[in-house]
């Protein structure tokens, strides 16, 4: 029960700040341009320095040599479950200019601007590093696998190859330079000037409560009047909520890491759907109205989930 209860007040911590940026959206302080700022210094500027300090300052080599194999582990649970998304759509008879936003929703989970912040409150900063493997996983097939299947949803004739020096370019974004910049230092020994390092983290500390606001303002933005609940919802919930976490749970049984990297893996793994989906269906004239669905319902039901996953992991 006290699981349950310390697990409850860190999601809604996280929901409280999110709620508070929905309001700001409500009464206008916040709009569509306010949201995309948010995501331009989240990506480009505080989520990169944020990385670099809590890289340097949570991690030894020892423990990133011994541990950076568990990456394999949310690397091939997105995989897998990817897979399990289409068949899901096959048998059940998704539209096939859905299906490849349909495997986005049932795949890919809101790494950074959900599941980092959650992980924060639920496990402390040394959930930070961790949660940067998961992201760069998923960083790695969404833009491979999960861009190509939505552009697929618009067009049966791709003009873009599956491998192209423009996926690299989308690859290698600024929370990875972050992530590499964190590691070469880590390796060669370096340690930042104080006054840096205490800049870095100033700057990075705002991750959160800016990622939050970007989800709640995002949630205002698409409005009551798209909500719809299907069959492909059910199924997304059991893409998202079930296979994601079980998937991870049993592959962290063939390849051994600390108990803390398996649960900030599962946690990751059972966040919402990502946001970046509406923006690329949109972007690509796939099925924007079903991913934005997606993103609330889940939104919203990961409030009752995270709390029963976190009572789960303690027993297990």
């Amino acid at each position: 029960m006290q699981t349950f209860l310390s697990s409850l007040q860190g999601v809604l911590m996280v929901f409280l700040v999110l709620a508070l940026g929905y309001y700001l959206a409500k009464i206008k302080w916040f709009d569509e341009k306010t949201a995309d700022l948010f995501v331009k210094i989240v990506l480009n500027v505080s989520f990169p320095l944020n990385l670099v300090v809590n890289i340097t300052s949570t991690l030894t080599k020892e423990e990133l040599l011994n541990y950076g194999k568990g990456i394999f582990i949310p690397f091939f649970s997105i995989l897998l479950s990817y897979v399990i998304a289409y068949l899901f759509a096959w048998v059940f008879k998704v539209d096939r200019n859905k299906r490849g936003t349909f495997a986005a929703t049932f795949s890919f989970s809101n790494s950074i601007f959900v599941g980092l912040p959650m992980c924060q409150a639920l496990f402390g900063d040394g959930a930070i590093p961790y949660s940067l493997m998961y992201y760069i996983a998923s960083t790695f097939l969404w833009w491979t696998l999960g861009v190509y299947g939505i552009a697929r949803d618009a067009s049966e004739k791709m003009e873009e190859a599956f491998f192209s020096l423009t996926t690299l370019k989308r690859i290698i974004n600024p929370p990875i330079l972050g992530f590499l910049t964190g590691l070469m230092l880590l390796f060669l020994n370096i340690k930042l000037p104080e006054f840096i390092f205490r800049s870095f983290k100033m700057v990075g500390d705002i991750t959160t409560p800016l990622s939050l606001f970007y989800v709640g303002t995002v949630m205002y933005q698409m409005g009551r009047e798209k909500f719809e609940f299907k069959k492909e919802t059910l199924m997304v919930f059991l893409g998202r909520f079930f296979f994601a976490p079980v998937l991870v749970l049993v592959l962290s049984s063939f390849i051994k890491i600390p108990d803390l990297m398996r649960n900030v893996f599962i946690i990751m793994s059972a966040m919402p759907v990502m946001v970046n989906t509406s923006i690329l269906a949109r972007v690509y004239g796939a099925d924007y109205e079903f991913a934005v669905n997606m993103i609330s319902y889940t939104t919203l039901f990961s409030v009752v989930v995270i709390p029963f996953l976190m009572m789960m992991m303690e027993k297990i």
